[in-house]
């Protein structure tokens, strides 16, 4: 079997889910209702959903990601979850109710649990009725971890059960990935999702899911995370060469509040008047060079011949070809979507390399 996160149309079924998120809770922190503690508790939601989404794509296209194997409490991995889909819930009229707990149970791979539940109580809002409630039971023993999601929808039709896990859907606008993945990504974690049949009981209705999943006995503290000092790029002077507005400004504005010198060209006819200038460093989009990346390089080092040179792209292919072995070997390469830390990180690396 391969890879899941390799499978690219699963991924991107999953990349949706999150920008489902991600944009319910855009538009919830524009309302302008929330305190500014809600307000701040819907960006961090956010950032931790498009952090997933980007790693999901990279992953799904064979790029290197920083993908974490985190190990945390399934209390909060589902806690979590449930919070991050309260809007979605909200629009849908349903409430998600957690039942049951364990505490101090702990799982690896948070992050694909988080995934494969978040796809689950998705396809169980969709099919719950206005008025009704998706319940979530949390349970664990020696060795496996178990979560229960039972909605009050219409049930999986009999004739589909032995296909639900195919790709198959009824749902109107659905393409049947959804499931199919999630139990892909679980069997590769060492776990399972699975249709748990209902017992006969006139008055329950709906699908019930569970999904197993290995627990942890114990675990090592996490290492804190440093954030960047404000100044740490102070007298360096960046050329950005970017197409997209939107990213050039955000470069702009994020390296600029760190202390660089940030100049912007959008163009490669820009790139040829700017490379003229003296730069310490110079992130480079692919798009506006892909026709003579040879070219733009060695116009960079005319002008700058100790030019830290930091490609961004979304490419999954590599260095572009033309490139000496010697050069290439002094190119970084940021893939895109990427955070701005990461940008800060190639920025200050390269820049100490040159040290002397």
């Amino acid at each position: 079997m391969g890879d899941p996160h390799r499978d690219v149309t699963g991924a991107l079924h999953d990349v949706s889910n999150a920008l489902t998120v991600l944009l319910g809770w855009v538009a919830e922190a524009r309302t302008g209702r929330g305190s500014p503690e809600q307000v701040n508790r819907a960006l961090a939601i956010v950032e931790e959903r498009a952090r997933t989404a980007r790693d999901l794509a990279r992953r799904a296209i064979g790029a290197q990601a920083v993908i974490e194997d985190r190990e945390e409490p399934l209390d909060a991995v589902v806690s979590e979850v449930v919070e991050a889909l309260s809007v979605e819930a909200q629009r849908a009229g349903v409430a998600l109710v957690i039942k049951s707990h364990a505490p101090g149970v702990r799982v690896p791979l948070a992050g694909d649990a988080s995934q494969i539940l978040t796809n689950v109580l998705l396809n169980a809002l969709a099919w719950a009725p206005r008025g009704s409630q998706v319940n979530i039971e949390i349970q664990a023993d020696a060795a496996v971890a178990t979560v229960f999601v039972q909605d009050e929808g219409p049930g999986v039709p009999a004739a589909q059960v032995p296909r639900i896990f195919d790709g198959a859907s009824n749902r109107e606008g659905g393409a049947g990935v959804g499931l199919r993945h999630a139990r892909a990504v679980a069997r590769a974690a060492g776990g399972e999702l699975e249709l748990v049949p209902l017992v006969s009981d006139p008055v329950r209705r709906g699908a019930r899911f569970r999904l197993r999943w290995p627990r942890l006995e114990a675990t090592l503290p996490r290492a804190p995370v440093s954030a960047p000092r404000p100044a740490v790029l102070a007298g360096t002077r960046v050329l950005v060469v970017e197409d997209d507005v939107d990213v050039a400004a955000l470069l702009e504005s994020a390296l600029g509040a760190r202390g660089a010198k940030v100049v912007v060209a959008r163009t490669a006819e820009e790139l040829m008047l700017r490379a003229r200038e003296t730069h310490d460093a110079a992130l480079v989009d692919l798009s506006p060079i892909a026709h003579d990346v040879k070219g733009a390089v060695a116009a960079l080092r005319k002008g700058s011949p100790d030019v830290a040179l930091v490609f961004i792209s979304g490419s999954a292919v590599g260095l572009p070809e033309g490139l000496d072995s010697e050069e290439a070997g002094k190119i970084r390469w940021v893939r895109k979507p990427f955070e701005v830390a990461e940008i800060v990180a190639a920025l200050t690396e390269t820049r100490a390399r040159r040290s002397p």
